[in-house]
């Protein structure tokens, strides 16, 4: 209990642990349940290469599963909106409709947020398997030998990459991707 408690705790921490802590952009969308909800749905559809719509943003859920109420979805979008923080966009088939993203302005800082975040987890997650987990797992960790089976394991999916590419692709459209050749011992 101790361990998994310890973790959540981290993983609450680890969420400040970026350079955008104190940027506007990052306050305004996580200060309330709405916006940081708003947030994630935009960060899925902007991931799907989509925009989003005021029917992505009824279908968005805040915490306890309450759907977001259209009041609420368009207050907040008329202030990302006024912000600077999202875009509106007509859509292509139906000028009637308009759709939202991203400012292009703060694109970059939140790829950077969530490469950070990614890490944040990572390095949190390797923690609590390095020093929380139990002793068993931990001796298995040491004595895999790690190092060396990923080296191994790498070459073996090079070599059936190069194979699978090189049939599907013929010999002469990629000279370049060819297996790792092991090195004798």
């Amino acid at each position: 209990m101790r361990a998994l408690t310890r973790g959540e705790a981290m993983a609450h921490y680890s969420r400040g642990q970026h350079y955008y802590v104190k940027s506007d952009w990052y306050v305004w969308f996580f200060g309330n349940p709405t916006r940081y909800s708003i947030f994630h749905t935009f960060l899925w559809k902007y991931g799907n290469g989509e925009m989003v719509s005021y029917t992505d943003l009824t279908q968005t859920e805040k915490i306890g599963s309450v759907k977001l109420k259209i009041d609420s979805i368009k207050s907040t979008i008329r202030e990302g909106l006024a912000l600077g923080f999202i875009d509106a966009y007509k859509a292509e088939n139906d000028r009637r409709v308009t759709m939202y993203s991203f400012n292009e302005k703060i694109l970059e800082e939140i790829t950077d947020y969530c490469f950070m975040m990614r890490r944040n987890r990572m390095w949190e997650s390797a923690s609590f398997i390095s020093n929380y987990s139990s002793d068993s797992i931990n001796s298995k960790l040491v004595q895999a030998g790690m190092k060396e089976e990923w080296v191994e394991s790498i070459n073996n999916f090079i070599a059936k990459m190069a194979l699978t590419f090189k049939a599907k692709f013929g010999e002469d459209q990629l000279p370049n991707v060819i297996p790792i050749k092991k090195e004798a011992k």
